[in-house]
Order: structure tokens, then C-alpha cells, then sequence
């Protein structure tokens, strides 16, 4: 048995508590019908349903800018790409830096990197855990659950978290240059070169931005929460498109990747938006009651 199935039955094991908390508390509560235990786990039944309730959330988020990656690829590609080329950097970091990793970001790397399957890492998996996320996830996500008086601390505590993103990724490629990576048995070079050449765009974005901040505060802030809108409006024009796509069959923007599983799309490797949205919305219910229980455990 590997680690992966491992995990998974941990998972089940508190996903199906969840589940009983739930089923229980129709009829008065976990701690009613299994004493000490039920009381350790009550509540959890409630967190199983937030984690469920927030696909809807997460699917607002999501489906549309994972649905565009293709097509910002093809559209934003001819700008980018020389750019990165002639900053020294391999075009896949530009997939890194737009999109995060498990919304198109990582196999969009592979498609730009040239042949490079270190540069195609480092973008796809290091750089698409930091940047992109921020960009396609926490910006809009954030801004679907705080207040719109809020959101001047959301600008500067992101504005303020881009800035540290080239140590991040630096530090990531440095613990992959001397952890031995290896894809399908073969050995993966990551050198002290490629790290820094490739993070060169990025750290002219967080110099800018930290320059921003120092000098221009307000103006910054003001940019970022009319970014923060033009990417609403283009996630909810991706997410319509893509629902009629697969609903009626009408390609109103070509170039859309579908949602849900595609012929021959293999179960394990390839995850659409629908199911990513899932396994988030999953684990944030398993979350929930893990915390419970070692909450209770300290108790």
C-alpha cells in the first residue's frame, strides 16, 4: 500500500465520522447515542456540510479561469513569451506567474517550456504554488467572501505577499536542486543558474510592486482593486462560456478547456475544474473535523 492510498483511507475515516455526526444530529446529537466519543465528534457534521456548501463559492473561482487557460495562453503567449525569452527566463515561467498549478498552470508549463523538464517543474509545481494562486484563486476568491470595505487590506496584504514570492521560489528550487527529483525514473538537473535566471521576471514584478507600496501606496492599492474586477468579469465570462460549451454544445470562445472529464482523459493525471473543486471542497469537510478532534484530544 503507498503513501497516497494511505492517506486517502485517513481521509475516509473522517470524512465517514463526519458523515454519522451529520445523520446523528437529526436526532439529538452525536453525544445522545455514542457517549464520550459522540461528544468528541459533534460539530463535525456541520463542518462536513461548510466543506460541500463551499463548492459553490470555489466553482465561481475556479471553473471559468481554469476553463481560460488555454485561450490566455494562445491570446497573452506572442506578448509574454519573448519578453521572458529575452529577460533570460524559459517561457514556462510565464505559466507559473498567471496560472497555479492544479488550474492549468502545470501543464501549461510543459507545453512552453521547450523540452526543459526542469524549467517545466519549477514553474508548474514551485512558481504555480505561489504566484499563481494568488493571481487566479486568492484574489478572486477573497474578494466573493470579504466585505467590499475590507478590501483595501486584502490589496496590501497580497501587494505585500507577492513581494516575498522570488524567496519562496528560490528556496523551492533550492530544495529541489538538492532533493534528487526524478520524472519516470529519469533524473531532473536543477542548477543554481537556472533558478535565478528564471525567477528574473518575478523579481522585477516584486521590486515594482515593493517600489509601488513605498512610494505610491494608494495608487497601488487602487490598480490592484480595479485588476481585482477585471479579473471578476473575465472568470464569470469564462465560467458562462464554459457552461454553455457543455450544456448546448455552443463554443462561444474557442479554445476552451472542458470542465468535466474529456475523452480520453485519464483518471489520477488529468483533473478538470469540477473535480478539483471537489477535492478542495472535500478536504476543507476532512479538515474540519481532523481540527475537531484534536481540538477535543488537547481538551
Amino acid at each position: 500500500m503507498g503513501i497516497n492510498e494511505i492517506i486517502m483511507y485517513i481521509m475516509m475515516f473522517f470524512m465517514l465520522i463526519a458523515a454519522v455526526d451529520r445523520i446523528l444530529s437529526q436526532f439529538g446529537g452525536s453525544a445522545r447515542f455514542l457517549g464520550k466519543f459522540g461528544k468528541s465528534i459533534e460539530g463535525s457534521g456541520g463542518q462536513f456540510e461548510e466543506g460541500f456548501m463551499a463548492m459553490g463559492a470555489l466553482g465561481l473561482a475556479m471553473v471559468g479561469m481554469t476553463a481560460l487557460a488555454p485561450v490566455l495562453a494562445h491570446v497573452l503567449g506572442p506578448v509574454i513569451i519573448p519578453v521572458y525569452e529575452m529577460l533570460g527566463a524559459n517561457p514556462s515561467m510565464f505559466a507559473g506567474t498567471l496560472l497555479a498549478c492544479d488550474m492549468g498552470g502545470f501543464f501549461l508549463a510543459k507545453e512552453l517550456a521547450g523540452g526543459d523538464v526542469a524549467a517545466w517543474l519549477y514553474s508548474g509545481l514551485i512558481l504555480g504554488s505561489m504566484m499563481g494562486p494568488t493571481i487566479v484563486f486568492s484574489i478572486p476568491v477573497a474578494l466573493g467572501i470579504i466585505e467590499p470595505s475590507d478590501r483595501r487590506y486584502l490589496a496590501l496584504g497580497v501587494l505585500a505577499g507577492i513581494v516575498t514570492i522570488p524567496i519562496g521560489c528560490i528556496a523551492g528550487g533550492l530544495v529541489a536542486m538538492y532533493s534528487g527529483v526524478q520524472i519516470n525514473g529519469q533524473p531532473v538537473e536543477f542548477t543554481f543558474a537556472l533558478i535565478l535566471m528564471n525567477m528574473i521576471p518575478v523579481i522585477i514584478v516584486a521590486i515594482l510592486v515593493a517600489l509601488g507600496l513605498k512610494f505610491i501606496p494608494e495608487k497601488m492599492i487602487n490598480g490592484f482593486q480595479i485588476f481585482a474586477k477585471f479579473l471578476v468579469a473575465l472568470i464569470t465570462l469564462g465560467l458562462a462560456a464554459a457552461v454553455v460549451k457543455f450544456l448546448l454544445g455552443w463554443e462561444l470562445i474557442p479554445g476552451l478547456d472542458p470542465i468535466f472529464m474529456a475523452p480520453g482523459d485519464k483518471p489520477g493525471e488529468v483533473m478538470r475544474a469540477i473535480e478539483v473543486i471537489g477535492s478542495i471542497s472535500f478536504l476543507r469537510s476532512v479538515r474540519g473535523v481532523s481540527d475537531g478532534a484534536a481540538a477535543d484530544s488537547l481538551v
